[in-house]
């Protein structure tokens, strides 16, 4: 070790000592502790034409700590310039745990541009998952290439399937009682996959979900238990297409509730609804017919309704075997019916439905039915207007979430359904609490220019505002 200066210091040891014979004690001094200035440096955004505008100064801070005790270090090379470079100078500076020389950085990726880059990230993660921009329109808004779009989706999803808690996609319970339940498929090793979706009304969040290889009355009563249980009060509506599973599950559920069946088919103008109450052991169940549009307008509507009621009881079993006496009876001929043979169809109603009438003020949610109309026909239609006030009745909820599901998710990787599942749990989970976004951190380092690109003048005046840039 160099030294500048060696002083010799007498130091008396011991009273007891002769004289001229003390002992001498020399002592080594190095240079004086070097003190660091704050740090600050320019900015400047490069325009399309090669102009260089300058932005202003940003502080100079430690990636690792966040120390402001950093000093110059240099420049290395980087593409045709050179880059000047700094160092950490915090002896509790966490990169030492791991590391025997300090941090090395270079402006873009110090503490004050990574807070920066988070924050559009934050936004860019938005686009993404929130509205299901293309990869092409992020590019564009973004100034970045697909390539990179691409490996920030990647990793997003990665430490999406890294989050915990997946089995409840809302942290709280919601004020939804009217759902829409549909499915929509995927592509997994060449075979197709469903995905059902059980989305609120009131909140337009994905409540119960469901990816499997069938749509059976089975899955479909799962993913409604999973969406009762996320709710607050029982649901008392459910949206659907068309679909028997769907039907079915609903009238087993064993419970007063109002079923709303848009069919995917000709005429795309009719809508059935469906009641389904219990009077001891009887399932009374009333079914109406009536335009998309009977809710769009103040005006006097029609409508037909029918009303079965079918006991619950299992029917005792009849003997095995023939009558006794029925072998000498006279054969008689066979009795034709005049009836169709099958179960009714769906659209039965608007054929042998009674008539009926209805006064309906959408901009009051008011709606009022003859004298004689049955009371569940008036629950199940006042059920349905609370929905479709002013609209058209169409299952337009879910078939919105089966297309944004298209568009936000990418596959990768091996595929099963478990893995699929818990990767599409994940999108939603997030979609219905936009405020994970904010705890979100990927591995991946961002350059600088990815927030370079993106200061528009906006929010240039905020990062002045808050002291960010001088």
């Amino acid at each position: 070790m160099y030294l500048k200066r060696i002083r010799q210091i007498k130091i008396d040891l011991s009273s007891k000592t002769c004289l001229n014979d003390n002992p001498l004690v020399f002592i080594m001094i190095g240079r004086k502790k070097k003190s660091y200035k704050t740090l600050w440096r320019s900015i400047e955004a490069l325009t399309e034409s090669g102009v260089r505008i300058p932005l202003g100064k940003v502080q100079v801070r430690c990636p690792c700590c966040g120390s402001f005790q950093i000093g110059e270090y240099g420049t290395h090379a980087r593409k045709e310039s050179r880059v000047e470079t700094f160092q950490c100078k915090n002896p509790r500076c966490k990169h030492l745990q791991g590391h025997t020389t300090p941090k090395q950085f270079v402006l873009t990726s110090s503490a004050q541009f990574k807070e920066l880059i988070a924050e559009k990230l934050a936004s860019f993660f938005e686009d993404l998952v929130l509205d299901g921009a293309k990869q092409k329109t992020l590019a564009k808004k973004y100034g970045i290439s697909e390539a990179q779009v691409s490996a920030l989706r990647t990793e997003l999803e990665r430490t999406l399937d890294g989050l915990e808690s997946l089995e409840c996609l809302v942290e709280s319970l919601q004020p939804d009682r009217a759902i829409a339940i549909d499915e929509t498929f995927l592509k997994i090793e060449r075979k197709s996959i469903y995905v059902i979706l059980a989305t609120g009304y009131r909140t337009h969040n994905v409540l119960g979900l469901k990816v499997s290889e069938t749509r059976s009355e089975s899955d479909l009563r799962e993913v409604f238990d999973e969406a009762d249980r996320n709710t607050t009060l029982p649901l008392s509506v459910i949206t659907s297409d068309a679909l028997n599973a769907t039907q079915a599950m609903v009238k087993n559920l064993n419970r007063e509730i109002v079923q709303v069946i848009h069919p995917h088919k000709r005429p795309f103008k009719r809508v059935i609804i469906r009641h389904y109450r219990y009077e001891g052991t009887d399932r009374i169940t009333t079914t109406i017919g009536l335009k998309a549009d009977f809710f769009m307008k103040r005006r006097k509507r029609q409508f037909r309704h029918l009303e079965s009621r079918i006991d619950l009881l299992p029917k005792k079993k009849r003997k095995r075997g023939r009558p006794k006496g029925s072998k000498n009876k006279k054969e008689k001929p066979p009795h034709i019916s005049k009836k169709k043979r099958g179960r009714k169809g769906l659209l039965t109603v608007f054929n042998k439905g009674t008539i009926s009438y209805a006064a309906i003020d959408p901009y009051r949610d008011t709606l009022k039915v003859g004298k004689k109309t049955s009371s569940s026909v008036a629950a199940a239609l006042n059920e349905t207007l609370k929905l479709f006030s002013l609209m058209s009745i169409q299952n337009n909820l879910a078939e919105h979430k089966n297309s944004l599901l298209r568009s936000a998710l990418r596959l990768s990787g091996p595929k099963t359904i478990n893995s699929v599942e818990r990767r599409i749990r994940a999108l939603f989970k997030i979609r219905n609490n936009p405020e994970l976004l904010n705890e979100i951190v990927i591995s991946r380092n961002i350059q600088g220019d990815f927030l370079i690109n993106n200061i528009s003048l906006p929010y240039y005046a905020t990062l002045i505002e808050r002291g960010v840039i001088v």
